[in-house]
Formats: C-alpha cells, structure tokens, sequence
C-alpha cells in the first residue's frame, strides 16, 4: 500500500489516490500472467492436479497483483474469480461463491456503519468525550485515554478507517508540542503516540471482534466454506477472549521503550477537551446511530439472525426517513475496493481448497515439518515464524488472509488436529507482524507518519513482534481447551 504524507496528515491510497509507477504496474501483470500461464499450461507439479495448478496459478496471480500494485484492488477481486472460470473451467456461481456468503454482508454492512461514523462526529465524539475523561497532561494518562477510546471504537471500524480516525488526533496530540518538538523527550512521545495508538492498537484489538480485521472474516468463510463450521460475531469474540491479555502488555511495552514515565505533554488536557468542544452538541443523526449500532450489537450478540444479515438490518435502519444520514456522504468513506478484494480472496481460498491445492501446499509444508522431529508447541512457532518471514512482503490484510488462511487450515488437516483451533491461532498471529515496519497497513501508515528510520522501527518492533505471537501461541489454546477445543 503506498502512503502519502500530506501537511498534517497522512492517508491510505485510496483516499490520497497515490500513483504507483506504470513500469512497475506492468512488471507486475507481466509477471503475474507469467505464473498464471506457466501454471496452466506448463509441465505439470508432482502430484498436484491440473485443476489444482490453474487454481494456484490464479492464486500467484492474485499475489503478485497485490503485491505489485499492478490494478486496482477491486479489480484484482473481481477479476480473480473470473480467472477461475475462463482458465480453470470453474463454474460461475462457486468461482464467484464469496460475494453471496454471510461473511461477505457482513462486511458490507460493517462497512456501511464504519462509514457513517467517519462522515458524521460520532466517531471523533466517543474518541474524545472518552480521551478526555483522563483530565491530564501526563503522557502516560494521555496515551491511556487515547487506548480506551480506540477499544470504545473498534468494534465498528476495521483498520483502514480507525487510521483515518485517529491519524489527525495523534497529530493533534503532537501539535500541543509546537516549540519543543526537537527536544528528546518530545520526540519519545510524539512516536510513541503514533506507533501505539495508529499503528499498534488497531491490529492488537482487531482479533477480539469479527468485524475488525479482514483476517477475521476471511477465516470464518473459508471454515464455513470448507468444514461447515458457524462462528457468530459473540462466538468469535469468546473465542478470542484471553487476547484482551495483549493489550496492557503493548501499552507497557510502549511506556516501557520510549521511557515516558514521569513526562508531560503541555496542554494536553486542555487541548483535547478544546477539540471535544469544538464538536458542539451532539446531533440527530448521531443518536440514531447510536441507535443503530444498539441494535446491531444486540442481534450480534445474541446471534438469532446470520451475522451478515444482521450487519444489512443495522445499516439499512441508519438510512430511515427522518434519520439525518444520507447516503451521499457516507458513499465516499465506504470501501467498495476492499469489499470486492474481499470478496475475491473468499472465493479464491474456496476454490483453492476444492481444487485440492491447500491440501498439496500443506503436505509439503508438513513433510518438511516432519523431518525434524521436533515437539508439537516447537512446530507451532516454526510455522507462526515461517508465516511471518513470508508476509513481510504483503501488506495488505487481504492478501495475507488470502495466502495463509487456506493454508493454515489444510495444515490442521495434515498434522491430524483439529481445524478451528489450530487455524485461529495461526491467523492471530499474522496480525502481530512488526518484524519489518512494511509488514504490515496499520503500522507502515504509523512508522510513516512517525518520520523515524526504519531501523528504529525495527529494533521497536522484533521484540514486540516476538512476545504477542509467544503469547497467543501459550496462552491462547489453554483458553481454547478450557471451553472445549483442544489443540
């Protein structure tokens, strides 16, 4: 994803519309048809099927497209599935199964909600009303109000739109420093707000709820898909309960690294309630909603109605006569790109797994695992550190979940455990990715904007990165164990 910095702020390139260079796009479809093609009609792999090489050709395909920039995303997950019926002889409607699945409405609708909290002040209003409750200067407090108000909003916004959230708040922070910003302390802090609050929370709170991260929902499809397997929005979230563990742990880590204990940021606590002012009072269109989401939290919850269906009865309401929302201005913070990308990396995976190219890909990777001799607990973290090392080049949330979530499920298959437990795990642990500060959408955008060396954000990162996936791989199936599902 590339990123532009702009006077005060920063944003993804779909609202910057930054331009990636056109050798590079055509080097990358170049390359991509090249694998497609070399796939298709080359000499065949071992004992992968024909089916299951065209299937992994689209799979490079879609890849490389990503990785490269060569389209644009939505055309890329449209154009996947079309591949699937003009070169692997799929037929249309499993080829295109991802856009008619619950999951694929749920994020629909989740998006819809998360658009309406940009183009209205809700989003800023429950930020700042809950920043301000801190009443103070402190940086540690600061942060920690700032922390509370990403948990408060979270569960409505996944991570491109919580950037563009806090992204000018963290900025705004940093504006309370004018005159002191060459100094080292102000330097700790700026970065530190930046790396923790737009780069590290959006992906440490992001596996708690479902519709917070795209990972998420690509896993609950393809294990619908694949196994039959329902997991509710509540489910998921029980699920995943012990990794609230992670939170205080990154906000330490942060307080710890960047030595901010005993320092204050001058007109903090002035300055955030100035802006909590300058929002007025709250409006109509607000608290219908806050309405809204009431409902959509209570049928998520309670799970009477099919997540999907119940992220389309809560967005559809928001655009009741009398409501003051329109749909006009919401339109242009929806993702309509990353919802057809979605939809494309749910059908591929599908396809994938039919084609019995996960199923190869995980025999492979298991043959080789195998060889070693090595304890079950030593394999988990030699995969959850191959993974890593592998998704150092992908980015965005999409592609990694369309690269890992198939493969992390076949491999369950092939070491004889079971599929949801062992597949959750590994893909938590991909969005705890800080190796390298281009691993991964949400910290590149902080490293970005944080103006610090890539080094620097480095040396921050691998301990970081290091301690949250050790944490999921130790704590997270006791949990699972304990409600049922051992690994």
């Amino acid at each position: 994803m590339a990123i532009v910095v702009e006077k005060d702020r920063i944003t993804p390139d779909r609202e910057a519309r930054a331009v990636v260079p056109i050798p590079r796009r055509i080097l990358g479809l170049v390359a991509a048809f090249a694998a497609l093609l070399l796939l298709r009609f080359g000499p065949t792999i071992g004992s992968l099927s024909r089916p299951g090489e065209t299937a992994l050709g689209v799979f490079l395909w879609f890849i490389i497209c990503m990785v490269t920039s060569a389209l644009p995303k939505a055309l890329i997950g449209l154009a996947s599935p079309l591949l699937l019926v003009l070169v692997a002889d799929t037929k249309v409607k499993p080829a295109f199964s991802g856009f008619n699945g619950d999951i694929f409405f749920l994020a629909a609708g989740a998006f819809m909600i998360a658009a309406a909290m940009m183009a209205t002040p809700l989003g800023r209003r429950i930020t700042l009303n809950v920043a301000a409750t801190m009443k103070s200067s402190r940086a540690t407090r600061v942060l920690l109000g700032l922390s509370l108000a990403e948990v408060a909003t979270k569960p409505f916004l996944p991570v491109v739109n919580e950037c563009a959230l806090f992204l000018p708040m963290c900025k705004g922070v940093s504006s309370f420093m004018e005159g002191r910003e060459d100094l080292p302390e102000a330097r700790r802090i700026n970065t530190a707000v930046m790396y923790l609050i737009a780069g590290l929370l959006p992906l440490f709170i992001g596996p708690l709820m479902l519709t917070s991260a795209f990972p998420n929902l690509m896993l609950v499809a393809y294990l619908k898909a694949t196994q039959g397997l329902s997991i509710s929005w509540g489910r998921w979230a029980w699920l995943n309960l012990p990794l609230w563990g992670l939170l205080p742990i990154v906000y330490l880590y942060v307080v710890w690294y960047f030595r901010l204990g005993g320092l204050d940021i001058p007109g903090a606590e002035i300055g955030i309630e100035k802006m909590r002012r300058e929002l007025g009072h709250i409006t109509r269109a607000e608290i219908w909603l806050l309405s809204c989401l009431a409902v959509g939290m209570t049928l998520w919850i309670g799970g009477w109605i099919p997540p999907g269906m119940t992220a389309l009865v809560a967005a559809s309401l928001m655009f009741a006569p009398g409501s003051g929302i329109d749909f006009e201005d919401i339109n242009k913070h929806m993702l309509w790109d990353i919802l057809m990308l979605l939809g494309g990396a749910i059908s591929l995976g599908t396809a994938l797994y039919k084609a019995g190219t996960v199923s190869w890909m995980a025999h492979g990777v298991v043959g080789l695992i195998e060889s070693t001799h090595l304890p079950f607990l030593a394999v988990l973290v030699l995969l959850v550190l191959g993974f890593q090392v592998a998704r150092a080049g992908i980015v965005s949330a999409v592609a990694a979940g369309a690269a890992f979530v198939p493969l992390s499920a076949g491999l369950a298959h092939a070491l004889h455990v079971p599929v949801l437990p062992f597949s959750l795990i590994i893909t938590n642990c991909l969005q705890y990715a800080f190796f390298l500060p281009i691993s991964i959408t949400a910290f590149l955008i902080a490293w970005s904007a944080s103006e610090t060396s890539g080094w620097e954000a480095i040396k921050f990162g691998v301990p970081l990165s290091l301690v949250a996936n050790l944490y999921v791989i130790l704590v997270q199936p006791l949990w699972l164990r304990a409600i049922g599902l051992p690994l």
